[in-house]
């Protein structure tokens, strides 16, 4: 009679262990969820104010087309972005949704250099002000959830929640470059 309620002890602490260890998984995947929906609302702002700023420069006259074509590139890799953006929306804890929006942020990045760096570019100093502390939230807000996938990733490579992983389908996360909030340069001009 003790054996079998000794039995039942130890299935009990390992049930409620094995509960306990999935909690903790869940609280963690949903803190990478909640971070990434800050940083999703920072590009979106990051978004706008670039395409602000493009709208603002498209005004000039530019009679050899550069413009043109730069505007083009711009509108371009904003669409990509945006489409990135939803992807890494739809899944944040997947590798391949973060390389893609990593690699559309790389392509934004490049066009806005050709744009920003055409002559007759508006240079405004509140425009400048706007922008660096856009891109400090940003940044922050990338630091955040590269925090929360680096506690996720540990709390998942454990031993006892490593076989609870396994078992559900639980996969590493993929943390952010670290230049990502920060990688557009913080002057129009």
């Amino acid at each position: 009679m003790w054996s079998i309620s000794l039995d039942w002890i130890v299935l009990a602490v390992l049930v409620f262990w094995a509960v306990g260890a999935y909690n903790r998984v869940m609280r963690l995947r949903s803190a990478c969820v909640q971070a990434f929906g800050a940083l999703d609302s920072y590009f979106l702002q990051t978004q706008g104010l670039l395409s602000e700023w493009s709208a603002a420069q498209a005004n000039a006259d530019d009679p050899e087309g550069t413009q043109r074509l730069a505007h083009a590139a711009w509108q371009q890799s904003l669409a990509a972005m945006g489409a990135a953006l939803a992807g890494a929306r739809a899944r944040p804890l997947h590798a391949q949704s973060m390389q893609s929006l990593e690699r559309a942020h790389d392509e934004q990045f490049a066009a806005w250099q050709a744009l920003k760096n055409l002559p007759g570019a508006p240079d405004d100093l509140a425009w400048r002000l706007r922008w660096q502390q856009q891109q400090a939230q940003t940044g922050l807000a990338a630091d955040q959830f590269n925090t929360a996938v680096a506690q996720y990733n540990a709390a998942i490579a454990q031993f006892p929640a490593r076989v609870l992983a396994w078992f559900f389908g639980f996969r590493a996360a993929r943390p952010l470059q670290p230049a990502l909030g920060s990688q557009l340069p913080d002057t129009a001009a």
